[in-house]
């Protein structure tokens, strides 16, 4: 049986498959400016193409780690995946109302079993607010 990783992993605005099978991203980000703590987004998407063995099923866990920096939400998905016969996979979580309680890097972490087959990283900050004095012309 082929390993199974990770071909594109990432957080985005929006995403979908379309019939044909092709994954649309809109929106890539790996930053997060929120105006207070707790803080966060109202609706992402977390996607990845997985490649392994063709025309099998698989067992997969998304994990945001660390935990104890998400505000009332589980950081632990279980997904299933079945790989078309080119032996991939277009995977699609929607993130409904992602909580953080303080600033950091928070990964977001694609498990087969106990083996990590991807990962990526969302740094997520405080905006800082300019105050800059606006002068308008007479």
């Amino acid at each position: 049986m082929k390993q199974l990783k990770t071909e594109i992993i990432a957080l985005c605005d929006y995403a979908n498959v379309s019939r044909e099978g092709k994954l649309s991203i809109n929106g890539i980000f790996d930053e997060l400016r929120v105006q207070q703590f707790p803080g966060g987004i109202a609706r992402a998407f977390f996607i990845a193409t997985v490649s392994g063995t063709p025309s099998t099923s698989y067992k997969l866990t998304l994990k945001i780690e660390p935990s104890k920096g998400l505000v009332n939400q589980p950081n632990e998905f279980t997904l299933g995946a079945f790989t078309a016969p080119n032996g991939k996979n277009n995977l699609i979580v929607e993130l409904i109302n992602l909580g953080f309680k303080e600033k950091g890097d928070y990964r977001f972490i694609l498990y087969e079993g106990k083996q990590e087959i991807g990962s990526t990283l969302l740094k997520v900050m405080r905006q800082q607010q300019e105050h800059n004095d606006i002068k308008l012309p007479n």
